[in-house]
């Protein structure tokens, strides 16, 4: 288990405005058809569309996931045209997730992170996590675990394998967000990461992750 989490994901852009209402449709496309976890995602769209509102200032009216003639749609309004046009700008953004090694000496790092140091890259990407599962601790805490695919397990045992004693980091769409240290050589399946400030920052996490993996967001006019 791993116990360094660093920051949590938010939008804190404040947006204020007046009168009227705009609204906004999506066409959701998700990359699985298991039934469980179509319901998983279509209420972590909803919680990952609100907080992003919420975190610009901004009031959701009429938040839905439902099924169309051509597929599952997502809808809202807003107030502010320019809470709807950067809520676009951030859905339909491509979602990037990196899993570095902490640069040796004299080694040039692909990335710095500010207070962390650089990072180089491993190969391991959103391609290779299946999913993130979010949990409480009984310290009120938060814990997350990261389920690879077959292939990013057989990537991240190369990884601990190689690097025992040092960090890794898993950035977010460029961000640091969990910098973990190598404790052991083996690793078995998943990765857990403990001691997260509180339960729901964990959910928040797992939220944005899962449906920055599976989900993509096409809006309709």
């Amino acid at each position: 288990m791993f116990r360094r989490f660093i920051v949590g994901l938010s939008l804190s852009t404040l947006l204020v405005g007046c009168g009227g209402s705009v609204s906004s449709t999506y066409r959701l496309q998700f990359d699985t058809e298991d039934p469980s976890r179509l319901t998983l995602l279509s209420l972590a769209v909803m919680r990952v569309v609100e907080r992003r509102l919420q975190g610009m200032g901004e009031d959701v009216r009429g938040l839905d996931v439902s099924q169309k003639q051509g597929g599952p749609e997502l809808s809202f309004s807003v107030v502010t045209e320019a809470a709807a046009d950067l809520l676009r700008e951030d859905l339909t953004a491509p979602f990037e997730l990196r899993i570095m090694r902490e640069a040796k000496e004299k080694e040039t790092p692909t990335m710095e992170a500010e207070g962390h140091g650089g990072f180089v890259e491993t190969q391991i990407t959103q391609e290779h996590l299946e999913w993130i599962e979010a949990a409480e601790e009984p310290d009120n805490k938060g814990r997350i675990t990261l389920e690879f695919t077959e292939e990013g397990r057989k990537l991240m045992r190369m990884i601990f394998r190689e690097n025992v004693g040092k960090n890794i980091g898993l950035f977010v769409r460029g961000r640091l967000v969990a910098k973990l240290q190598v404790d052991t050589a083996e690793l078995k399946d998943d990765i857990i990461i403990t001691g997260i400030p509180s339960a729901e920052l964990a959910r928040v996490f797992a939220d944005d992750v899962n449906v920055g993996l599976h989900v993509t967001f096409t809006p309709l006019p």
